[in-house]
């Protein structure tokens, strides 16, 4: 049987170690709450940041549409145009041919 002196040495010795292991939680802790709530670049900043982007995003989305319709009529416009110049071009020629060889 262990003497008192023993057991008082044990539990010193674990308590020590109980010791150190809170210390290293509590500076794990720290450094999680630092790069949490670190005003220049933590969790909470980039998650703002990431909401007002898209509530900008949001906001501009019928300006967007807008920008993609007119694209969409220009490409539209742009194709007929190019088929009444081929037309236009396919005329001339054979008019061309025909004003040669008559």
């Amino acid at each position: 049987m262990a003497s008192t002196a023993q057991e008082i040495a044990l539990m010193k010795q674990r308590m020590d170690s109980v010791e150190g292991k809170l210390d290293a939680l509590d500076d794990k802790i720290d450094n999680l709450t630092k790069q949490l709530l670190n005003p220049d670049d933590g969790f909470v900043v980039r998650v703002n940041k990431n909401t007002h982007a898209r509530l900008q995003k949001e906001k501009m989305m019928p300006v967007y549409n807008q920008i993609i319709q007119d694209f969409k009529g220009i490409q539209s416009w742009k194709t007929g145009v190019n088929r009444a110049l081929w037309i236009l071009f396919t005329t001339i020629i054979s008019g061309v041919i025909a004003f040669i060889f008559s």
